[in-house]
C-alpha cells in the first residue's frame, strides 16, 4: 500500500466544492454504509460524487467490477483528480492505489488521492491528542440518500 497523495477531508472538500475543477469524490463504502451514514453533499456539484463499492456488503469481498463501474461514470480524458473516501481511510487507500495503477496502465495521469480520515473519521490517539476528524466530524456537508440503492 502506497502512502502518498493523502489529504484530509477538509482539504479535499475545498478542492471538490470548487466549480473550476475536474475533480470527483469516489465514495467506496458499501451501499449499507451509504444508506445508514449518508453521503457527502457537494450541493450544486452532486454529479461529482460517485458511489462505487470497493468491497461488497456483507461479505466484504473485493468488487471485481469496481474499475469498470467507476470508469463508465467518467470521461477519463476530462478528469484531473479522483478523491477516494471510505469510513476511516483504509479501503479508500486500497481503491486509490488500485485505480492509480490501472489508470497508469491506460496512460492516464489522473491523481488518485486518499482522504485519510474518511467519512466517519478516526480518533487520533498519537500523543494522546484524541482529536476526532473525518468528513462528518469536520462539519462538512452530508445528506441521507433519498432512495435505496438498487443493486445490479
Amino acid at each position: 500500500m502506497q502512502l502518498r497523495n493523502q489529504q484530509s477531508a477538509t482539504e479535499s472538500y475545498a478542492k471538490l466544492a470548487s466549480k473550476n475543477t475536474n475533480s470527483y469524490l469516489v465514495d467506496v463504502r458499501s451501499s449499507q454504509e451509504w444508506q445508514n451514514d449518508g453521503v457527502a453533499d457537494l450541493s450544486n456539484n452532486q454529479e461529482k460524487v460517485i458511489l462505487c463499492e470497493w468491497r461488497r456488503y456483507p461479505s466484504m469481498e473485493l468488487n471485481e467490477d469496481f474499475f469498470s463501474k467507476l470508469t463508465e461514470k467518467l470521461i477519463l480524458s476530462k478528469v484531473d483528480d479522483l478523491y477516494f473516501i471510505c469510513a476511516a481511510g483504509v479501503r479508500s487507500q486500497e481503491a486509490a492505489d488500485f485505480t492509480d495503477r490501472r489508470l497508469k496502465d491506460l496512460d492516464f495521469s489522473i491523481r488518485c488521492i486518499n482522504i485519510f480520515d474518511g467519512f466517519n473519521g478516526n480518533t487520533n490517539s498519537f500523543f494522546n491528542l484524541k482529536k476526532s476528524n473525518g468528513w462528518k466530524a469536520s462539519g462538512l456537508p452530508c445528506c441521507q440518500l433519498k432512495q435505496p440503492i438498487n443493486k445490479n
